[in-house]
């Protein structure tokens, strides 16, 4: 076994692990349907490290760890705790919702692509625009807008509006109806303050990228885990 240091309490390992909560897994532990390298143990207070194999009724369990899930975020949803609005934490069943934050909020009534995570070092660097990850906008505009070249050359510049700086951006157009803005910074309102700077009336904010990760298949309010490969992802230049 390893040194006390480097270890941890075997209930407190499966409460980490989201098994059940500290009270559940003494019950487990005591009812011996929880082995430690294939020998049942009785002693919540048995001391554990990441090395040793760990079982419930014969099942696997992994330690504590990092989670990060993409959510496809409906308007009407606030990106908050809140006891008085729908919450897009309301959205998602994972034993690990006390821990998640988003990184990267979206205003209630903008739609998309949404991260939500418990490792802060991945929301510093998806946020930071040091780090220069794309977030990409669709704009459906309440009637046609003809993009002109003054435009793109001031989000090139980075534009200003009402005194506040914003850095490079691109803005394309997709549709007579639908433009396309990707940014690396994410300020308060500042895809709605770009707007109304060059005079888009828009009718749907939808954030369809962030990185090289898109929503893909995944429906409004769906959610699911993103996968090691997908996070590396977000990431490629």
């Amino acid at each position: 076994m390893k040194n006390v240091k480097e270890s941890i309490r075997l209930d407190k390992y499966l409460a980490n692990a989201k098994v059940g909560t500290r009270s559940e897994v003494k019950k487990y532990i005591k009812e011996g349907r929880v082995a430690v390298n294939g020998r049942v143990v009785y002693e919540p207070e048995f001391h554990v490290s990441q090395n040793d194999e760990i079982t419930i009724d014969g099942e696997h369990v992994n330690s504590h760890r990092n989670v990060y899930i993409m959510l496809f975020k409906p308007a009407g949803f606030v990106s908050t705790t809140s006891e008085y609005e729908p919450s897009v934490l309301n959205l998602i069943d994972h034993p690990y919702i006390d821990e998640l934050h988003i990184a990267g909020r979206l205003d209630k009534d903008v739609e998309g692509l949404l991260i939500l995570t418990n490792d802060g070092d991945f929301t510093h660097r998806l946020i930071s625009p040091r780090k220069h990850v794309e977030k990409e906008y669709y704009i459906y505009t309440k009637h046609p807008y003809k993009l002109t070249e003054e435009v793109k050359n001031e989000f090139q510049k980075g534009l200003e509006v009402d005194g506040e700086k914003f850095l490079p951006a691109k803005i394309e157009q997709v549709d007579e109806k639908t433009i396309s803005i990707t940014i690396i910074e994410g300020k308060y309102h500042q895809i709605k303050k770009m707007c109304k700077k060059t005079g888009i009336e828009w009718e749907r904010i939808l954030r369809v990228r962030i990185g090289r990760l898109t929503l893909g298949e995944l429906k409004k309010g769906e959610w699911r885990e993103l996968s090691k490969e997908e996070i590396d992802k977000i990431f490629e230049r």
